[in-house]
């Protein structure tokens, strides 16, 4: 199998419960299913593909493209000079702009088109993309190939959960695609690790059962 992951930052902001979930999700897909062949995306503007952790690992990847530092320094003005704060500064992200998802989504389609096996794509989103209709129309041309899609809805409160929108609507209307799973978590302590990594290793099990390829 071959994998994905996407990552929303909208506007450049990383709150720490996306850079857990980027941790969750890096190692998964690296161990269960069959690496990043497909990439890693910023979706900010455009779809932004950027380079897979090399040899030093995950933690110094981490480093290099999201962590924004301490919020001791953040409130002192001191800025992370890694990936994502160069591609603000070179104007590639930009804050304002609607939330559009089905671009990215697009691409790691194109990207997947060239592999020869499942592709299983994680999406980390913390708030609902503005393009419900264009990302309808993606998900069921997405459904006829062989791509599953595990969307995340990361939210920092304990009090509720990430409202996604257009994504909660998915398998509500007849013909609706059913290449999916939705979890929503407000951190990632170890119960929470495993039973997601459960839901998915099951999902995606029960999915690649039935989806042929080619």
């Amino acid at each position: 199998m071959d994998a994905a992951v996407v990552v929303d930052i909208q506007g450049g902001f990383v709150p720490n419960v996306v850079l857990e979930s980027v941790r969750f999700a890096v190692p998964l897909a690296e161990s269960e299913f069959g690496g990043l062949a497909a990439g890693i995306w910023f979706c900010a503007g455009r779809p932004i593909r950027i380079p897979l952790p090399e040899p030093a690992g995950l933690d110094a990847w981490v480093d290099d493209w999201l962590d924004r530092g301490s919020p001791t320094a953040r409130l002192r003005g001191v800025k992370r000079d890694n990936g994502l704060q160069r591609l603000k500064e070179s104007g590639k992200i930009r804050s304002g702009q609607p939330f559009r998802l089905s671009p990215t989504l697009e691409s790691v389609l194109d990207a997947s088109a060239n592999l020869r096996d499942h592709t299983v794509v994680f999406v980390v989103l913390t708030e609902e993309p503005e393009d419900g209709a264009e990302f309808m129309a993606t998900m069921k041309r997405a459904a006829r190939y062989p791509v599953f899609w595990v969307f995340i809805g990361a939210e920092a409160s304990v009090e509720r959960s990430a409202r996604l929108g257009v994504v909660d609507t998915l398998g509500r209307e007849p013909g609706d695609p059913e290449n999916f799973v939705i979890v929503k978590v407000n951190g990632w302590p170890a119960v929470t690790r495993w039973s997601v990594s459960r839901k998915v290793r099951r999902a995606v099990r029960r999915w690649r059962s039935r989806t042929p390829l080619g």
